[in-house]
């Protein structure tokens, strides 16, 4: 093997153990007026909304929430799941047959309130759900094991060349 191959493998061998170092999610975690729990994790773009009358959960691109007591934003949803409770009617989000022109959104409004914005049921018998944060915690950051299984399957890959290459020099001398 010659010096600039020695070298080059070390360099892949390195940045396997870079991307082996775990990356960290930030979990904010917000108590409505009412009890409810609005859950946001930016890392993998997933929250929910849980409460006596709601079940629901959501992705978006929650990579710029910057949370805090008063958070403004404005996400549209890519998708929501879930059901609700309206007057005694258990219904489902609804973006109304697939028709985007009220798309799914998590948004604030004024007051500190907070708008989770669907149809729900169709035909529609219920329109946003909007309650007011009381409380809000950061759940402390939590290590998300990807890139490490990444880094380590580099790293077997760089093995089984140096095995393959070792036999192929073996076996032709």
């Amino acid at each position: 093997m010659t010096h600039w191959t020695k070298k080059a493998a070390l360099a892949v061998a390195a940045s396997g153990f870079i991307a082996a170092a775990p990356a960290s999610a930030t979990i904010f975690e917000y108590t409505m007026n009412d009890g409810d729990i609005l859950t946001i994790a930016t890392a993998n773009g997933t929250g929910s909304w849980t409460g006596d009358d709601i079940t629901a959960n959501f992705t978006g691109d929650f990579s710029q929430f910057q949370g805090g007591a008063n958070p403004s934003f404005s996400f549209t949803l890519s998708t929501l799941t879930g059901t609700r409770d309206i007057r005694g009617q258990i219904v489902e989000a609804t973006n109304r047959n697939g028709n985007r022109t009220h798309p799914f959104m998590l948004k604030t409004k004024s007051g500190n309130k907070e708008t989770l914005r669907s149809w729900w049921y169709a035909p529609v018998i219920g329109g946003d759900y909007i309650r007011k944060i009381t409380h809000f915690t950061v759940k402390p950051p939590v290590d998300v094991p990807a890139p490490g299984v990444l880094g380590l399957f580099g790293l077997a890959l760089i093995a089984l060349g140096f095995g393959r290459r070792r036999r192929n020099k073996f076996t032709a001398a």
